[in-house]
């Protein structure tokens, strides 16, 4: 039973084989020879859309791919790069070298790891006082700076003050309140001009004001959003007070102090301006390491797509360009362009993988590889023919989706939990296994109520429908038999098995079934025989099975009595790529950001099991409800409740620590002690965990207490 809300995802984790199995050198090098225990041929195929597919071609107006004959087709590069993860994983293989080195960034981790170890505590975040009894909220270890490249490098440059007082830490900026400008513009002689001048770099409608409002206890202010602010720095002058209050912003030369107003992103209710003294070239500035800022990039580019407005200011600044930036140097540096830095994990991702460490695998052999220790490189042995699109292209109408893509700062889905604290900061972490998309059997629909009328969040897709036909083929040089066995179980599968390419993929675009397979094998013995008339077509007929069959042979060798079709990572793999054991929708959609589903969940996502398990317990859900429940009934409609039966319940409401729930017309009352199958259920968290309106499956015991029926629940 699902104890948080929904968790869920469009994709999961086939676990990584840790005992890479090894191939010898000997079996890299055989790309000169000319043996008959060697393999030579081609794969041909025929890939069979399930439903729309949609293989973008690049363009700024994207349209679906096309070879240099204006033909539609999907690119060799797209099929080697999905034959050759199925490689791996059927392979037994190494991922390493698709595993990138870097530190990730975070923002926020506090909530899970707790305030002392966590986030806040990095930032220093305490209240100081202000005076008059007032205090705020403060970033202690966050100061301001300038950030330049010169040459291939970047430098931090600090200001002219240090730091105001010892109440604020290093804090060097002042914090400015749009209350504070919205309630000056109000006097005849404003102090606050400059934002008369300057409408933009204000997140509220000035003329509006500020509504107070409380809510749950505490009181805040809430503003119209200005729709046409965006991200920047300003040059300006400025007072200040001993007490670290703007008094008044103007034009650079209108007041005593001179510096930069900076405008962070937008977050819904942040009312926050941060002015930051001029530079000071004088005093000696910091130097970032190229890992830092290569890490940053990398960070930078991974979310540049979801940055709606100015996408230039989040990112480093260009040769001879200077930029306000702010920064922490504690045991490292971290810095940024807001004072709630993303910061850098403790670890790279790269620590968490778990793989022997093997010179030479099958998939090495197959597709190449560079041996990094004695700068020798092996070329591939396959090649793959771009697939062609057979017959009439039909079209689907155009799609306008916002695709979300997976990112490796969710560490409760890219690593094994413990406890759900588990993170890039935890010494030992370990990944999760190979990301894989789950197929999909209709195509999933969202509404888009946050995207509003910003068209750059959505990707528009012309994809071609489902039955769309493509052949290609996969031509090979030189394999033993055990590796065109391995090539043919990588591109055919199991039976009822399908694959999924392109994008759209969480969506459920691009499903595919590679049918029609047939294997030719190049015969050296009829191409070379000089005692016989030459041959024009010296290739065979080859039977894949018997070459499937070899591959497994020759593994379960290595394995040392394991059976590589037992092997869980294998039969997870399988799982996600079964046609019958395909997820309903709504167990692998996205979390919803409108329902806060992501912002409030705790728990890691489900293992393949459980969600296929998930899946098949709501289609047997649907099959005992024939009918919708009926929220009220009068007391002749009413059943009588059967101790041992299972119902369809909903939640009407709570009195204390009792849950009422309404089962067949029948209004209960049940005290939490007595409600099974959530975890950790109590009063503080009940209304969260059982919602008003949410149904569920139950199981009923009525049991006799002096006289009074009690009901226990077993949430199913």
């Amino acid at each position: 039973m699902e104890n948080s809300g929904y968790v869920g995802a469009p994709y999961n984790f086939v676990p990584f084989y840790k005992d890479v199995v090894s191939v010898e050198k000997e079996q890299m090098m055989t790309h000169d020879k000319i043996e008959h225990e060697l393999l030579t041929g081609e794969i041909a195929y025929t890939a069979t859309a399930k439903l729309p597919i949609f293989i973008s071609d690049g363009k700024e107006k994207p349209d679906f791919v096309k070879n240099e004959r204006g033909e539609y087709m999907i690119p060799g590069s797209s099929m080697r790069g999905l034959i050759r993860s199925n490689t791996q994983i059927l392979g037994l293989s190494s991922f390493g070298e698709d595993i990138d080195d870097y530190r990730l960034m975070y923002r926020n981790v506090a909530a899970a790891q707790g305030k002392d170890d966590g986030y806040g505590a990095i930032l220093g975040a305490e209240p100081a006082n202000i005076g008059d009894g007032k205090s705020v909220s403060v970033l202690k270890n966050v100061k301001a700076g300038y950030i330049e490249k010169v040459g291939s490098e970047y430098v931090i440059y600090q200001t002219e003050v240090d730091k105001i007082s010892d109440q604020f830490g290093e804090m060097n900026y002042y914090v400015l309140s749009e209350r504070t400008i919205a309630e000056d513009l109000r006097k005849k002689d404003t102090s606050f001009s400059y934002f008369k001048e300057h409408p933009n770099c204000l997140e509220h409608v000035m003329k509006d004001g500020f509504k107070k409002i409380q809510d749950r206890g505490r009181i805040h202010y809430k503003g119209t959003t200005n729709q046409h602010y965006t991200e920047g720095y300003y040059n300006i002058s400025y007072e200040v007070t001993n007490t670290r209050q703007i008094t008044a912003v103007g034009n650079p030369g209108t007041y005593k102090h001179e510096g930069y107003l900076v405008c962070t992103g937008h977050m819904n209710e942040k009312k926050s301006k941060y002015i930051i003294p001029k530079m000071d070239q004088s005093k000696e500035h910091i130097q970032i390491s190229k890992a830092d800022v290569d890490a940053f990039q990398i960070d930078y580019n991974k979310k540049k797509n979801t940055l709606r407005n100015n996408k230039k200011y989040y990112n480093l600044p260009e040769t001879g360009e200077i930029k306000p930036v702010f920064y922490i140097q504690l045991d490292h540096l971290y810095f940024g362009f807001t004072p709630r830095l993303r910061l850098f994990y403790d670890h790279t991702i790269k620590e968490g993988y778990k793989q022997t460490k093997k010179s030479f695998d099958y998939a090495k052999s197959l597709f190449g590889t560079i041996d990094k220790n004695e700068n020798i490189g092996y070329k591939s042995k396959v090649a793959f023919t771009d697939a062609v699109l057979c017959g009439n292209v039909n079209k689907s109408e155009e799609s306008s989706v916002i695709l979300g893509e997976p990112k490796p700062t969710s560490y409760l889905d890219y690593l094994v939990q413990k406890g759900g604290k588990t993170t890039y900061n935890t010494q030992g972490f370990e990944l999760r296994g190979v990301k894989q998309y789950w197929l999909h059997k209709t195509l999933e629909s969202y509404s888009y109520s946050n995207a509003g009328k910003n068209d750059k969040v959505f990707t528009h897709m012309k994809p071609l429908k489902e039955g769309s036909r493509f052949t290609g083929s996969v031509r090979f040089q030189n394999l033993t038999k055990a590796e065109l066995g391995l090539l043919l179980w990588s591109i055919c599968l199991e039976d009822d098995c399908l694959m999924n390419i392109g994008m759209g993929k969480s969506l459920g675009y691009g499903v595919i079934g590679l049918e029609d397979v047939t294997l030719k094998i190049f015969d050296t013995e009829k191409a070379y025989d000089l005692n016989q008339t030459l041959d024009w077509q010296p290739m065979m007929t080859g039977d894949i099975k018997t070459y499937i069959d070899a591959y497994k042979s020759e593994i379960n060798g290595k394995l040392r009595g394991k059976d590589i079709d037992s092997l869980s990572s294998i039969q997870s793999f399988f799982k996600m790529h079964d046609r019958n054991l395909i997820p309903d929708n709504h167990v692998i959609r996205y979390m919803s950001i409108d329902k806060k589903e992501y912002q409030s969940r705790k728990r890691p996502l489900d293992s393949i099991d459980e969600v296929i398990k998930k899946s098949e317990r709501s289609a047997n859900e649907k099959k005992i409800v024939e009918k919708p429940v009926i929220e009220k009934k009068t007391a002749a409609e009413k059943k009588e409740l059967r101790s041992g039966s299972v119902y369809q319940a909903e939640i009407k409401g709570y009195q204390g620590k009792k849950v009422k729930f309404l089962i067949d017309g029948n209004y209960i009352l049940t005290a939490l002690e007595n409600i099974k199958g959530i975890d950790d259920l109590n009063k503080k968290n009940m209304k969260e965990m059982l919602p008003a309106g949410k149904k569920v499956t139950v199981e009923l015991k009525k049991i006799k207490v002096d006289n009074e029926t009690i009901y226990k629940v077993s949430i199913q």
